[in-house]
């Protein structure tokens, strides 16, 4: 059974815990109540909402400014941004928000017991040109603590442009779409490997070049979270990313999905991610079906400074 169905009436459990305050506060601070197990489905609802909206709004002009990145915002960024914001802040009774076209702000009354980490459209360039490879990334923490991968409790990878499932992931309990959980291909060797590689802005070095070759197959997306999303499912074995140009909220919903089907996600030296401050750190990451895969990709990068 998938998490949209076992969650049933999510919004209606989150109303009833609203109106009992001693219990919201209390499991706040435990983290051991039903409302757990209710949100990865209502992550899948918000999806499923969030889609038409954007539809609705593809012709509004954009405003002709930038996030706190440098990055230049697109109308249908800003509306899905204000969508998920509200969605949240209605279904929540407390938590903190933070968005890569809005910044950290925090709403409710009480003590927050999740802190939610959205890009509310990964991959905007393909969104666009209408490539079907952009996605909503919603990733979900405890309020308090570091902003890292093995910190995610709850996380969805929603495509925004093609009518396919989210991917939906809770630690322990493993990534599905629908009712179907994922799978790393387990691919221990790279020249068995279909190995995703994202490029943009950035003149690859010569190991990086040896790493390609050696792969059974590339591919380049422009949407790390679809990327990942894919090594989870199976569809391809590793995503590469050593720009040193990633930031948290386009691979950290993945990460989880990824880890709970079985792959591996480390940093260019085969270490595991460093905990970043905030969305304007960047960071690079490997994303593997396996261990053994990472290890045989990281030996291939390290022989150089790339």
């Amino acid at each position: 059974m998938g998490y949209r169905e076992r969650s049933q009436s999510a919004k209606g459990l989150v109303k009833e815990m609203e109106r009992d305050s001693r219990r919201i506060e209390d499991a706040g601070r435990s983290h051991a109540f039903p409302f757990e197990s209710a949100v990865p489905g209502i992550l899948a609802d918000l999806h499923d909402e969030l889609r038409p909206e954007l539809r609705a709004s593809k012709n509004r002009p954009d405003p002709g400014r930038t996030n706190a990145k440098g990055d230049v915002q697109r109308s249908f960024d800003l509306v899905a941004d204000e969508y998920v914001r509200s969605y949240l802040e209605r279904t929540f009774p407390a938590g903190v928000l933070l968005s890569e076209e809005s910044g950290e702000r925090r709403f409710g009354t009480g003590e927050p017991q999740y802190r939610f980490v959205i890009d509310p459209v990964d991959g905007s360039d393909n969104y666009a040109r209408r490539l079907p490879l952009a996605a909503l990334n919603i990733a979900v923490l405890p309020a308090e603590g570091h902003l890292s991968p093995e910190q995610v409790l709850f996380s969805i990878v929603g495509d925004l442009l093609r009518d396919e499932s989210p991917i939906l992931a809770a630690r322990g309990e493993g990534a599905h779409s629908g009712s179907t959980r994922l799978k790393t291909s387990s691919i221990a060797s790279l020249s068995e490997a279909f190995v995703s590689c994202e490029l943009n802005h950035f003149a690859p070095p010569p190991q990086l070049g040896t790493l390609l070759s050696r792969a059974r197959g590339v591919r380049s997306y422009g949407c790390c979270s679809l990327a990942l999303s894919l090594v989870a499912s199976g569809a391809i074995d590793a995503h590469v990313d050593v720009r040193d140009r990633l930031t948290l909220e386009s691979f950290l919903a993945a990460s989880l999905a990824v880890e709970e089907a079985g792959g591996s996600i480390v940093d260019r030296k085969g270490n595991p991610l460093d905990a970043l401050t905030g969305l304007e750190q960047r960071t690079s990451l490997i994303a593997a079906a396996s261990s053994e895969l990472a290890k045989e990709i990281v030996n291939v990068l390290d022989s150089s400074d790339c």
